[in-house]
């Protein structure tokens, strides 16, 4: 039961809660229109300014075809991103898994009863991010699958997790411009239409990129995400990613469960926040020195 409607009647800054502010505009995925929203945390709940050039600096984004969804899915990624700083930079961050991986993976978040649908979430995207790093640094396989759109690709990542799909897309943003989506899902279409969101931003961004850099001085990608972003956006990139789909996996990696439960904190009044740990085939994925196949 989703029960946002109640539990997000406070939730913004005016009120009290910890949201700053929201906004929502209507876009197109795969031509098909849907409301893509931004929310944005109220001061000094961030404790390091973002600096992303490419891709805003929201605390959440929600993408659907109603835009009271698409808010309440921003607002519950804003929650969990609020949850994630807090924890990570708390006495507890090992208790919840952060000493093994600092990032956000596994985390969701949810306004529902007793934390079911947000530890299903979690679990979906703890392998999703399992399934990704692992293809990349060899212990994953991924198999040509079917598209339901004919200008994209689709492959199918091996999960030894749990029964998500996973998927990974790809398209061209421009003229030998790449962009790429991945996604979980309950079954193939839901995996396909989660990564296809991710790859209509990807595209989006990296044509106002490319617009930027010929009408104006583009401001400098330092972030190290997005700088993986522009590098496998590129024909060099992209031929890396062929040839790592044209291979086998040449070894093994584990899946073992570091962290399954709920975050609690301030944010409890609002909303469950779960995160799902598994410890990650590699940790190079971590690096900004590599050109890892993960932003």
């Amino acid at each position: 039961m989703n029960l946002a409607p109640f539990r997000y009647r406070h939730v913004l800054a005016c009120h009290g809660g910890p949201i700053r502010a929201t906004e929502c505009a209507m876009t197109t995925v795969m031509g098909h229109r849907v409301f893509q929203s931004n929310a944005y945390l109220a001061d000094g709940l961030r404790p390091v300014p973002p600096s992303n050039v490419l891709f805003g600096n929201p605390d959440g984004s929600g993408t659907a075809e109603r835009p009271m969804v698409a808010r309440y899915k921003a607002i519950s990624e804003a929650l969990e991103r609020w949850a994630h700083h807090a924890t990570y930079h708390s006495e507890e961050r090992a208790r919840y898994g952060f000493d093994v991986d600092p990032s956000s993976n596994g985390m969701a978040a949810f306004p529902g009863l007793f934390g079911r649908q947000a530890r299903r979430r979690a679990w979906g995207e703890a392998a999703e991010r399992f399934a990704l790093i692992g293809w990349w640094d060899g212990a994953i396989d991924a198999e040509p699958t079917t598209s339901p759109w004919p200008e994209v690709e689709a492959w199918r990542l091996e999960n030894p997790v749990t029964d998500h799909v996973v998927v990974l897309l790809h398209a061209l943003a421009e003229e030998g411009v790449h962009a790429y989506g991945h996604g979980a899902g309950e079954d193939h279409q839901q995996a396909c239409m989660q990564a296809a969101v991710e790859l209509a931003r990807s595209q989006f961004v990296l044509r106002r990129h490319l617009r930027r850099r010929e009408t104006e001085s583009a401001p400098a990608v330092r972030s190290m995400l997005e700088q993986r972003c522009l590098h496998f956006s590129t024909t060099e990139g992209h031929a890396e990613v062929r040839e790592r789909l044209a291979r086998r996996k040449w070894r093994h990696a584990g899946a073992r469960v570091v962290f399954d439960g709920e975050i609690t904190g301030p944010w409890t009044d609002y909303t469950s926040v779960w995160r799902v740990v598994l410890e990650p085939p590699t940790v190079a994925f971590l690096d900004g020195a590599q050109t890892f196949f993960y932003w």
